[in-house]
This record gives structure tokens, sequence and C-alpha cells, in this order.
């Protein structure tokens, strides 16, 4: 009986795992810290577009008031990333006034909102990059360039 009765705990703890993992990938546990020359930025999205050979499409994460972030990797908003290499952009919107916009804002419902991280650290060319072991651990993604600031009108 004892036998049995460890067999469907075991069971039971697979199921629970399976459930959390809705795409079967494995993924790391990571904590993020974006900035930008090492000044925490707050209200960015942060995207991880996997390289070849990595498994997933990606994570995304946004930056909280002190520029730290956790990511979700599927449609079922699985928390984590799975391990691999991976290159890194980051997006800000503002107003023209300069008023950052919320990090789900689109620029197809604020059609003059403007890109406040300069290129290519916004793009898919971003030369950002990051490793994620296994274990995970803390990321630190740094825009090495100022942002780009609103021009005052003449």
């Amino acid at each position: 009986m004892n036998g049995l009765k460890s067999l469907t705990i075991v069971a039971c703890f697979a199921l629970i795992a399976g459930c959390s993992q809705h795409d079967g990938l494995e993924r790391a546990p990571i904590t993020g810290l974006l900035t930008v020359q090492g000044t925490p930025l707050a209200g960015a999205s942060v995207v991880f577009t996997p390289a070849k050979g990595t498994q997933g499409l990606g994570a995304i994460g946004i930056s909280g008031p002190d520029g730290k972030f956790q990511v979700v990797s599927s449609r079922q908003d699985d928390a984590g990333i799975p391990p691999g290499e991976y290159s890194v952009s980051v997006s800000r919107l503002a107003d023209p006034d300069g008023t950052v916009l919320s990090p789900e804002a689109t620029q197809a419902d604020h059609p003059n909102a403007r890109e406040t991280v300069p290129g290519p650290y916004s793009g898919a060319a971003s030369p950002l990059k990051v490793s994620i072991p296994k274990e995970g651990g803390e990321v630190k993604v740094d825009i090495p360039v100022k942002l780009i600031e609103r021009k005052p009108k003449s």
C-alpha cells in the first residue's frame, strides 16, 4: 500500500508541475533590473527574443518604478523564461508633451506618441544580449545611451 501511495503522490506532483508549464517548456525563474546608464527605468516593456537554438517564443516584462521587472513567456502567462540566449529590446512611448504612456499603450492608439528609447535598443536589431542559465537568477539590462527627450518647440 505504501508503494501505491508514494506513486500516487509522485503522479500528483507531476500533474501539478505539468499544469504550471502549459507548453511543456522548462523555465528559469528570473528577476530583472532595467537601467539607462545605470539609472533605473520605469514604465518600459522589456522583450526577450530567443536566439537560434533557444526554445520558446521569448518573454516580456514591464519595469516598475524601481526598474525591476519579471517576465512571462507564454500566452498562459507562465512565469520565468526558458534557459538560453536572448536579444533584448526595450520600448517606452511618450506623448508629444513628454508624458510617458503605459507600457500597454500602442502606437495605433496614440498616433502622436514617440519612442523614448533610441534605436537600435528599441527594435528587433537591438545589440542588448543576455544569457539565461537553467537556475535563473538576476538579469541586468542596461541601455548605454541617454533616452530621447522631447524637443522644445521653437
